[in-house]
């Protein structure tokens, strides 16, 4: 163990490690913890990266609070000209900007990224927090708004839209994200391309507990989303112990949601749930899975509509749901951006009716 003269001389050496390396001294001081946990490096390449967010419901809120605390350089906010006062019930970022002007002029005719970007400037204020004007399809995601960008969240947008953005996010070599949230449950999916190179911390187990760790440098290649989507059921059961029985069963609700939305050109809703589970046993015979493993397990009720605590079926994004699953989020955009860690591959689901959050590949070679 270090003496605390030791850690002091640690601190003073890291310091100047972070000073050397393009930070500041008062960033050194404010990340101090950060620099301790993934280092010098992996925080200066927090510091020089870009992230692009559309769609700012309370999961992608939650999102944009971790990354901004823990020091990127650049967010920019997908604006489609809804009013700040429309915000999504999660979005406390956007509630926190439209409370600073209420009862003034500027309070009319904010939007809701106007008002998002105005909070998370006094989250960060190392980093740039900018604007991006586009209409509501978010059309305006196109190739030259995702060069330069490391990364790209999409949240709350329909499936054919998010696949076009994560195409495009191919194009250009940026990361891409796709989150939902509901009244019970949430989930994101992760590309980050086909060669992700990582590192993660490893530990003699001959040495003490905080000595003797190494970087091992790690390799992951993910799918598109469009791939994942269509990937077969069984096969999420593929390279795990337990096999199939252990998948969570809303990451098969989520494929069986994306296809009806790819037949029916929308999203399903609660009048559609019946629909879907009489399809359910054709769909799992076809699948290669047992009878009633998706149709009996609740989770399609789950993904497209969420069961309140009351019984009553409800579809409004739960703020709480949102804050659990939005800081694992914006954990997983850190990591694709630092390299540090092992990220999801490739998507996680969360659901209150047994409070457990799984990772679950879709697609992804095993």
């Amino acid at each position: 163990m270090c003496t605390f003269k030791e850690r002091g001389a640690i601190a003073r050496t890291m310091g100047a490690d972070s000073t050397a390396a393009g930070l500041t001294e008062e960033q050194a001081a404010v990340y101090d913890r950060q620099l301790r946990v993934w280092g010098v490096e992996a925080q200066r390449r927090l510091g020089a990266s870009r992230i692009l967010v559309a769609g700012l419901t309370g999961l992608a809120a939650e999102a944009c609070k971790n990354v901004a605390l823990a020091g990127v350089g650049a967010v920019v906010l997908y604006d489609d000209g809804a009013p700040a006062k429309d915000a999504a019930p999660g979005n406390f970022l956007a509630a926190a900007g439209l409370a600073d002007v209420a009862g003034t002029p500027d309070a009319e005719g904010l939007t809701v990224a106007a008002a998002t970007a105005a909070t998370l400037r006094e989250m960060n204020p190392f980093g740039e927090i900018s604007i991006l004007v586009g209409p509501s399809d978010l059309s305006g995601i196109d190739v030259a708004a995702v060069t330069g960008c490391d990364a790209v969240l999409v949240a709350g947008c329909p499936l054919a839209v998010a696949e076009r953005i994560n195409d495009t996010c191919r194009e250009a070599g940026a990361s891409f994200f796709h989150g939902e949230c509901r009244a019970t449950s949430a989930n994101f999916f992760a590309d980050l391309g086909p060669d992700f190179r990582y590192t993660v911390e490893k530990r003699s187990a001959e040495k003490e507990a905080d000595a003797g760790a190494v970087d091992t440098a790690m390799s992951a290649s993910f799918v598109t989303l469009r791939e994942a989507t269509r990937c077969g059921w069984k096969s999420l059961g593929d390279g795990r112990e337990g096999g199939v029985r252990r998948v969570n069963k809303l990451c098969p609700a989520w494929l069986l949601a994306a296809r009806f939305e790819r037949t029916n050109g929308r999203r399903p809703t609660r009048a559609d749930v019946q629909g879907m589970l009489a399809e359910c046993g054709d769909l799992e015979k076809e699948h290669g899975v047992k009878p009633g493993w998706l149709k009996d397990s609740g989770s399609v009720e789950d993904y497209v509509n969420g069961i309140g605590s009351d019984g009553e079926t409800v579809e409004s994004e739960s703020p709480a749901v949102a804050a659990v699953v939005g800081g694992i989020l914006g954990q997983e955009l850190l990591r694709s951006v630092t390299g540090k860690g092992e990220p999801v591959r490739n998507s996680f689901f969360f659901s209150v009716r047994n409070s457990q959050g799984t990772v679950e590949n879709a697609g992804c070679p095993v």
